[in-house]
């Protein structure tokens, strides 16, 4: 029985690149755990004894209260709070683990993860190969290869597999043979050239984001300079190889360049991802100077920013949302709904034993450089990403300090 929870974590990890259902039905699996399975007066003394949980769990109350006079769009209303849900959900069942996340289950954890995006790139690749010249020409067009979901979640999460590989093989581990430690080491690397294959900007950031900090982590706090100028070397080399070598990322490189030019020399956004991505975070600001306290209402804003793209001169898709999670909040909540997204957002990085994990911090660093140009936690495969691993670790943090 006690099992369960974590056999369904293992499920929703799993389920975000099988099944949109599975992770559904896994979160909900250790929200009942946690309610019938468990003494609810326990789980949720711990769940107020903690005030991550509880900010966690705010930001669902936040657009609850922006529900109020939210009128134009009474289903997208209900899609933002559907999708809020495990905001206040997950953090209740997590409490219901307090002091249970040992060790061995958390790094089999990592690892089940590490293999599974692993695995699922593999699949990629061979679409890749399959249709090499037609992909390429995509990419040209701004366009990526397929991917198990939408490219720029998996590209973070191919990116956070990469320092789950370096995190376990820094401590050693293996499940069962010494062997292991280098199919590890050697997953890591494959999924480095992955990730630069793929050529999706919001994962290549979050990586070399991650890999300065390490640099910097290494030499003032570990004193391993050793470990640093590696480190160093590949920020260095990397790029340049990539963009001599996989065709994939000189298009990117080539169609950003034109995308851009669009929109900074011609005002044109039409049909142009980065000048589409840059007016909706304009339009959104716009929304929400002018309704700085309470915001439009999230059930209101998409028709709001319809409204304001349909104006806009530089003619944008007027289906297109704040790409900017923290722009995203603020136009539909306001300064109160912000503050509370912020809270809930920012507090678990003002934990001092959280800050002394660097897979947290990698972790940290992957989801806030997108939060900038995505609206990442407004779709399930983002939020399920985000407070899966968030909460994961954090249990297992509190556990080994407690």
């Amino acid at each position: 029985m006690k099992a369960i929870p974590f056999l369904a974590l293992a499920a929703a990890i799993a389920g975000m690149f099988v099944a949109r259902a599975i992770v559904s039905i896994s979160m909900i699996v250790m929200v009942i755990y946690a309610l019938i399975f468990t003494d609810p007066r326990k789980t949720f003394t711990s769940f107020f004894k903690d005030p991550i949980l509880v900010a966690l769990s705010l930001i669902f109350f936040g657009y609850l209260f922006s529900s109020l006079y939210s009128t134009e769009d009474h289903g997208y209303l209900m899609e933002r709070l559907r999708l809020k849900l495990p905001f206040l959900a997950l953090p209740v069942a997590f409490a219901s683990l307090n002091k249970k996340i040992s060790q061995p289950v958390f790094y089999s954890l990592l690892y089940f993860f590490l293999i599974i995006v692993s695995a699922t790139t593999i699949i990629v690749i061979i679409k890749y190969a399959a249709d090499f010249k037609e992909i390429n020409i995509a990419y040209v067009q701004g366009r990526v290869m397929d991917t198990p979901f939408n490219h720029i979640r998996y590209s973070l999460m191919v990116s956070f597999a990469i320092f789950i590989a370096y995190y376990l093989f820094g401590l050693k581990f293996f499940l069962r043979y010494p062997w292991e430690r280098w199919l590890i080491a050697g997953l890591g690397f494959y999924l480095m050239c992955f990730l630069h294959l793929l050529a999706v900007r919001s994962g290549l950031v979050a990586f070399y984001l991650c890999v300065f900090y390490l640099i910097f982590n290494h030499i003032f706090r570990r004193r391993q300079l050793k470990t640093a100028l590696c480190l160093s070397t590949i920020v260095l080399v990397l790029p340049i190889l990539a963009y001599v070598m996989l065709p994939s990322v000189k298009a990117k490189i080539t169609y950003m360049k034109y995308d851009l030019d669009q929109l900074l020399l011609f005002r044109n956004a039409s049909g142009f991802s980065d000048g589409g991505r840059i007016i909706s975070i304009k339009e959104g600001m716009a929304i929400f100077k002018e309704n700085f306290i309470f915001g439009t209402g999230v059930g209101d804003l998409k028709h709001e920013m319809s409204e304001k793209l349909k104006e806009a001169p530089e003619a944008p898709p007027d289906y297109l949302l704040p790409h900017n999670q923290f722009v995203f909040v603020a136009a539909g909540t306001g300064i109160a709904g912000l503050l509370i997204f912020c809270l809930g957002i920012f507090l678990p990085l003002f934990n001092r034993k959280n800050l002394g994990n660097i897979l947290f911090i990698c972790f940290y660093i992957i989801v806030l450089s997108s939060f900038f140009t995505e609206a990442t936690v407004e779709e399930q495969m983002g939020t399920a990403f985000y407070l899966l691993f968030l909460l994961l670790m954090h249990g297992y943090i509190q556990s080994e300090n407690s």
